[in-house]
């Protein structure tokens, strides 16, 4: 059976933590103040400026109200939701999925949404939690979304920060974060230009690739990384009969 399970063991995919393209950043939107206090780490990596930017919330839409079903049959699908030679917008029985289980609860997210959305905000068994995933850098994160003991609400900022590879190749051995491919389920991760998201809280900066605050009144503090799964939606389903799976949008809620 298909399945890698993330969280406290080396990932494979930490062997094989690639280079690539340095990071950039985004336009800044008005009226957003931009979080500074930069954790030492923030002038290894590129740009070292990415504290002095505000966010831009105005391009990729995190989802902040998701909606579960047991499947997603019957629904019209945007096609923007078909990857690669699938026979149906983002979910069929071969379509990639990100599993967590909380409190006797689980969940199933496409990465065919995460694609998209990079971050979701949800409860499940009675726990606040966040799962993203960047494009660029093939690289999954499931956490609590926590800041200061308090439930929040974690967005994309816009910007994008490239860590140190040796930071990279750390976190990802740790666990804490895990590759994955639309396309392929299994991926390495890509030391990249990553996704930085940030709280709504505090505005604190933090980055996906480390699952730690960069910058902000959360700088040098780490999230708490939850146990996760990446397989097939068949596999999770046989594993989990009484699972539900993320709706896209309309019927799940963006910023």
């Amino acid at each position: 059976m298909y399945r890698r399970t993330f969280l406290g063991v080396a990932s494979a995919a930490a062997a094989g933590l690639a280079g690539c393209t340095e990071g950039g950043v985004r336009p800044p939107k008005a009226g957003f103040p931009a979080p500074e206090n930069p954790d030492p780490v923030v002038a290894q990596g590129f740009p070292k400026t990415v504290c002095s930017a505000p966010p831009n919330p105005d391009g990729v839409r995190a989802i902040v109200d998701p909606a579960v079903a047991s499947g997603w049959a019957g629904r019209r699908v945007d096609a923007k939701y078909r990857f690669g030679n699938d026979p149906e917008p983002g979910l069929y029985d071969g379509s990639f999925v990100v599993g967590v289980e909380r409190g006797g609860a689980a969940r199933a997210y496409p990465l065919s949404v995460l694609w998209w959305h990079e971050v979701v905000n949800d409860t499940l068994g009675g726990d606040p939690l966040f799962v993203s995933y960047c494009p660029m850098c093939q690289s999954g994160l499931v956490a609590e979304r926590v800041v200061d003991g308090a439930p929040t609400t974690f967005l994309v900022s816009g910007q994008l920060w490239q860590p140190p590879a040796t930071r990279g190749f750390t976190s990802a051995a740790e666990g804490r974060v895990f590759g994955a491919s639309v396309l392929t389920g299994d991926a390495e991760l890509r030391n990249a230009a990553n996704l930085v998201l940030y709280d709504e809280a505090t505005g604190s900066y933090w980055s996906q690739l480390l699952a730690a605050g960069i910058c902000g009144p959360q700088s040098g503090e780490e999230l708490a990384v939850l146990p996760s799964s990446v397989t097939t939606w068949a596999e999770w389903r046989a594993d989990h009969p009484d699972t539900d799976v993320l709706l896209p949008p309309p019927w799940s809620e963006t910023t």
